[in-house]
């Protein structure tokens, strides 16, 4: 018994001096890496690469009825020429450049006449970009840029018009599938040239203008997912001005959004 103790003991003794003559170069230790820190909330959008949107949760819809080749697009700064703008002579460019251009003056995003198609002499517009799924919170602001065509040179006056919508319910993209629907996006954030009088003074600018939006009426204290929506519409219109002749839509865009959420 006496010399089993001694070998136990002798053991333990050796798995003692093992133990403490391991060094922290001998042995390494994982580390557990810190938490990302979580995306941030607000976010500044400059359209720069429209291609880009969907991969960052931006969704299109494009209800107008006849539907044309393009709803949203990238930003319309190119010659005019070709017979689509024959009403526009003697004018060399159509559309306009961004409000802020990183690389090129089409950075920025736009929807124009081509949303619809007058084949039979008139189109109803409807066309949507609606934004990602957010946490819209009372007291969070929206702020983007927009313009029309500089139509002061145009032998016509154009008219076009912009709602800002806003769906406070289930935080879907759906705006339903009809020229007159939107969906849950019932709310009305902003009316831009409601009742079509022709751009500037009066209508859409003509010029880049700043807008500013607090998000108010929010039920609760949060809304978790939230969307805003730009919607672009006309009625009985067209190249040519629709049947009756007096409703011309040229082009709109959107540049420099900021969301911020507080």
């Amino acid at each position: 018994m006496k010399n089993k103790g001694i070998l136990f003991g002798s053991l333990i003794a050796g798995l003692v001096l093992v133990a403490f003559s391991c060094t922290k170069d001998d042995v390494t230790v994982p580390v557990k890496p810190p938490a990302a820190a979580p995306p941030p909330v607000s976010f500044v959008e400059e359209f720069d690469n429209v291609g880009d949107l969907a991969s960052k949760g931006w969704v299109f819809k494009n209800n107008s009825v006849p539907i044309g080749q393009n709803g949203w697009r990238q930003g319309r700064y190119e010659a005019a020429t070709g017979a689509q703008y024959k009403f526009l002579n003697p004018v060399p460019f159509y559309g306009f450049p961004a409000h802020s251009a990183s690389a090129t003056p089409n950075d920025f995003i736009s929807c124009d006449v081509t949303a619809g198609n007058d084949v039979n002499g008139a189109a109803d517009y409807s066309a949507f970009l609606i934004s990602p799924q957010l946490p819209l919170k009372n007291g969070d602001r929206l702020i983007f840029y927009t313009r029309a065509v500089d139509d002061a040179n145009y032998s016509i006056y154009t008219r076009d018009r912009m709602q800002v919508l806003a769906n406070y319910t289930d935080g879907t993209a759906s705006v339903g599938n009809t020229k007159t629907s939107v969906g849950g996006f019932t709310r009305v954030l902003l009316d831009i040239n409601p009742n079509y009088v022709n751009n500037d003074p009066g209508g859409y600018p003509r010029i880049w203008r700043k807008y500013t939006y607090t998000f108010a009426g929010i039920p609760g204290d949060s809304v978790m997912k939230g969307r805003f929506a730009f919607r672009y519409l006309a009625s009985d219109a067209g190249i040519f001005g629709g049947i009756s002749g007096n409703n011309y839509p040229s082009c709109v865009g959107i540049d420099s959004l900021a969301y911020i959420h507080n």
